[in-house]
């Protein structure tokens, strides 16, 4: 990856490109490539949920490791990856307030062979369209795990919400 490329990011998502946002935005876009196997480029709408103003890295999660998430009930876009966030966070603070969800709690299993790489954020205050009027301040940590990986983890409660 070049110096380029992290360019045409902070260009395309509209952030400076200072030390922590081009750190952040290196991290994401190697993810992406080497765990998720998958261009960044195709994906900005989603990494433009990433606050790059705060620490973006690669967390290694270890058995016991607990995450939860809000699941819209509704379809949505098919993707290689999958967000969580720590349990107990707010929807309104990760951008996944939705109109009907469910919430679940996961746990890496302790029969994990290795770890399960996360890319670990802070969401940014988000849209979904100009006229959108709910209020996601952003701020809370999320987890983003490939597809695959996130199969490996055990649910252990589900709620609607």
């Amino acid at each position: 990856m070049n110096e380029t490329e992290i360019q045409k990011m902070c260009d395309k998502l509209g952030v400076p490109n200072a030390p922590l946002v081009e750190s952040g935005i290196r991290t994401t876009l190697k993810f992406f490539r080497d765990v998720l196997w998958e261009d960044p480029f195709q994906w900005c709408d989603y990494i433009r949920g990433i606050d790059f103003h705060k620490p973006v890295y690669v967390d290694h999660l270890l058995a016991g490791t607990r995450l939860s998430r809000h699941t819209s009930l509704s379809p949505g876009r098919d993707k290689p990856f999958v967000y969580y966030t720590k349990p107990g966070t707010s929807p309104f603070r990760t951008g996944t307030s939705f109109e009907e969800s469910e919430y679940e709690i996961f746990e890496v299993p302790q029969s994990i062979g290795s770890p399960i790489d996360a890319l670990v954020s802070y969401a940014s205050g988000i849209k979904f369209h100009p006229g959108d009027r709910v209020s996601r301040l952003g701020g809370g940590l999320q987890y983003v795990l490939s597809h695959e990986d996130s199969k490996q983890l055990i649910k252990l409660e589900r709620t609607a919400t």
